[in-house]
C-alpha cells in the first residue's frame, strides 16, 4: 500500500498501484481494458462440473489476488468479487473469465486512489443499499455499504444476507442495521482519541426501510 501527503492542501492519498500491477503481469492482462467490474447480464450460476485441480488451483489464486485488493483499497469490486468467493470450491471457466474481467476494469481504474481531505470538515456519514430477489438460486439479498470521514471512504462491506428478505423493504432494513454498526462503532473511537465529531448521518434509499 503506497501512502502520500499533500501539505498544502492537507489531503492524503493511499493506493496499490504497485502491487496492482503485481497481478495484472502474473494473470498477464495487458490489453481490452474495460470500465465496469461485471459484465452485463452475467448469473452467476454453480458449475455442474467438477472442475480439475491445477484450475481450482489457478482460479483460487485469481480470487485470492482480488480479494486482497478489494479490503485494502477497491471497494468497487466488492460486490463482484464476493460472488466469484462463493464459487471457489467448484469453479467453472465462466467463473475464470469473470475474473479477468475485473482484471481488465483494473488496469482501466488503475490510478484510482483514495483520498482524505483535512479541510472538508465533512463528518462521519454512511450509505447503504441491497438488492433483492436478484439471486434465483438462493435467494438472499446482498448487503452493501460504505462509511466515509473528511470525503475519504473508511470502510465498506458486501456480502449475502443470513436470511430471505421477503420485500425490498425487509432487505434495505436489513441492510440498514447492519450498516448502523459502522459509524456508531467509528464515532465511539474517535470520540475515545479526542475527536468531537456530530451525530453520524446513514443514508437510504427506500422509504419504507427508512422508516
Amino acid at each position: 500500500m503506497h501512502i502520500s501527503h499533500d501539505c498544502k492542501n492537507q489531503k492524503i492519498f493511499i493506493d496499490k498501484c504497485k502491487y496492482l500491477k503485481k497481478v495484472l503481469v502474473h494473470f498477464n492482462v495487458a490489453t481490452n481494458p474495460t470500465h465496469t467490474p461485471l459484465p452485463s447480464e452475467f448469473s452467476f450460476k454453480p458449475n455442474e462440473k467438477q472442475c480439475d485441480s491445477k484450475f481450482c488451483q489457478k482460479y483460487q489464486q485469481l480470487v485470492g489476488s482480488l480479494m486482497y485488493l478489494m479490503i485494502g483499497l477497491r471497494l468497487d469490486i466488492g460486490f463482484t468479487v464476493v460472488k466469484l468467493a462463493q464459487q471457489i470450491a467448484n469453479s467453472s471457466n465462466d467463473h475464470y473469465q469473470v475474473g479477468l474481467h475485473i482484471c481488465r476494469y483494473l488496469l482501466a481504474t488503475f490510478r484510482y486512489q483514495l483520498v482524505y481531505n483535512r479541510l472538508s470538515n465533512k463528518s462521519l456519514v454512511a450509505y447503504s443499499d441491497s438488492d433483492w430477489d436478484q439471486d434465483h438460486e438462493y435467494c438472499n439479498s446482498a448487503t452493501g455499504y460504505f462509511t466515509m470521514l473528511t470525503q475519504g471512504i473508511t470502510s465498506w462491506l458486501s456480502h449475502k444476507q443470513k436470511s430471505v428478505a421477503l420485500s425490498s423493504t425487509e432487505a434495505k432494513y436489513m441492510v440498514l442495521s447492519d450498516c448502523s454498526c459502522q459509524p456508531i462503532w467509528t464515532s465511539n473511537l474517535l470520540s475515545e482519541i479526542g475527536f468531537d465529531i456530530p451525530i453520524p448521518h446513514l443514508y437510504g434509499d427506500n422509504l419504507g426501510s427508512l422508516f
